[in-house]
């Protein structure tokens, strides 16, 4: 699989091999066979414009998924707000770090076919991310 990390990376230079090898390692645990994934770190209008065109929801957003690849064969891209994955690290107490991951893996659960649009679906959904982060933690941190 090929991973690709772009956009707004600046501040996160230092991090941007970890971040491929979670996705990568993340993809591999949910037994998900992408062709290639691209992460992108945009601003929060960016992100925003695309919930509201996408998912017709006009309100920031820390996380898309998109899957571009054709029936069967996943070319997923990843789509996170940087200035969102700041904000909500001092609102949750954690690093820049940590909540970047965990927005990663929870990308890759949605590229993964988990969904989050009804309750029980998100208690499994957030279920199952946290346990992958506990684990990329322990494995990478």
């Amino acid at each position: 699989m090929v991973v690709r990390i772009s956009g707004n990376t600046e501040d996160i230079t230092d991090d941007i091999n970890l971040y491929s090898k979670i996705v990568r390692r993340t993809c591999d645990r949910l037994d998900v066979q992408a062709k290639s994934l691209d992460v992108i770190f945009v601003d929060d209008p960016t992100l925003r414009e695309l919930h509201r065109i996408y998912l017709h929801d006009d309100s920031n957003t820390d996380v898309m998924t998109f899957n571009l690849g054709e029936e069967g064969v996943i070319e997923g891209e990843i789509y996170i707000s940087l200035p969102r994955a700041l904000e909500q690290s001092k609102e949750f107490d954690v690093t820049v770090q940590e909540e970047l991951i965990r927005l990663l893996i929870h990308g890759c659960l949605h590229l993964a076919g988990y969904d989050d649009q009804e309750d029980e679906q998100r208690r499994h959904l957030k279920k199952l991310e946290d346990e992958l982060v506990s684990e990329a933690a322990v494995e990478f941190l």
